[in-house]
Order: C-alpha cells, then structure tokens, then sequence
C-alpha cells in the first residue's frame, strides 16, 4: 500500500508540472456547462472501505476557475494492551469524515480532457475511547478537527462532446493529530503515536454537458 501511494504521488506531481506548463501555452476554451459527479473508490489513509466522492460544475467563462467539492467517510478501529499491566486494554473506534471546497480548471487536450485543481478544508474525528482493566471499563469520546488541503487531477474520455467518463486522484495533506487528545481516559501506556492521515482519493466519475 504504502508503495502504490507513493507511485500514485509522483505520478500527481509530474503531471501537474508537465499540464501546468501546458496550460501557459494554451488560452482557455470551455465550451460548456457541465456537472461533474464522482465516487470514491479508494482512499490511501484508511484500513478498509470508503465512501464519499466529488461534484464540480463547469462554466464557459474564461480564465475564471470552476467549482467543486469532495467528501470522504471512513471508519477504524485500534486495539491496544497497557505496558503497565497485560490485564488493560484500551479500544480506539474512530469515524474520519474529510470535506474539502476546491478550484480548478479544465486542460485543453487531444483526445482526453484533464482537469487540474486545489482546495480546502476540514477533517473532523469522532473517536470512542474505552479502557478495559480487569472487570471495569472507562469510556468517553474525542472529537477534533484539523484543515485540509487538498491537490487534484482528473482525466476523462469525453464521447459525442456531451459526456465524459473519467478518473481522479485527490491528494490530501492533514497535519498528524493524537486522537484521545480530547478524551479524559489516560492512555499513556499504551504506546499511541499520532495519527496521519495524509493520503489519496481515487474516484470514477462521469460529467455530462448541457
């Protein structure tokens, strides 16, 4: 996993260097409006499945950056035994929701359309805490949330110059957070490092012009 994400990452960054040079040497030319509409795949940082996805609305006006947003939903859960007494435990269950509002532009290009973007936004943590010792358990909740930012690109087959089936990778970059920090358990034991989240949003998606 962690190879695929970097390849995935190199892969964003060259393309994003070759298609900004590209677009300096192209004028603007959207034709249309169209509605944009993606599903989440995949999405680097987290254990298991996802959902969420992206819309965007395309514009006919030049030089002005059209708008999208995307959202990702994932759920976790860490189990780990005190190194203070093998009979403790603690239970870490996290839903990570990440929202983001982004700009971007569509890329003139034979064959294939390719869009490129930034935006930002929020994560939000709902953790459920629970510490198990012998036949008692304490549990509480943390909440947090932290800004994201977030790069993307999107390549697409368009079809008939009105509907487009296309892929996107969504880079996002959160700063590490420690996901008791909100909790009134004490997990000093337990070895906990801070969470990253810091990944990539695969999507599917169609767009069709009007």
């Amino acid at each position: 996993m962690l190879n695929r994400t970097k390849y995935f990452r190199k892969l964003f960054f060259s393309a994003c260097l070759i298609l900004g040079l590209a677009f300096a040497a192209v004028p603007a030319s959207a034709q249309f409006i169209g509605i944009n509409a993606d599903v989440a795949i995949a999405y680097s940082a987290a254990p298991g499945s996802v959902s969420g996805g992206a819309i965007g609305i395309t514009h006919p006006v030049p030089f002005f950056p059209n708008l999208g947003a995307s959202t990702v939903s994932f759920e976790e859960e860490l189990k780990k035994t005190s190194s203070a007494s093998a009979s403790s435990t603690l239970s870490l269950i996290t839903k990570t929701r990440i929202d983001t509002i982004n700009f971007f532009y569509n890329i003139p290009f034979p064959v294939v359309s390719i869009s490129l973007g930034i935006g930002a936004g929020t994560m939000k943590t709902n953790t459920a805490v629970s510490e198990t010792s012998g036949s008692s358990t304490n549990s509480d909740n943390s909440e947090l949330s932290t800004p994201v930012s977030e790069a993307f690109i999107h390549i697409g087959l368009p079809f008939w110059s009105t509907i487009e089936f296309h892929l996107g990778y969504h880079a996002m970059s959160v700063t590490k957070i420690d996901l008791t920090s909100k909790s009134g358990i004490t997990v000093s034991d337990y070895g906990l490092v801070k969470k990253n989240y810091t990944g990539g949003m695969t999507t599917i998606g169609v767009q069709v012009a009007f």
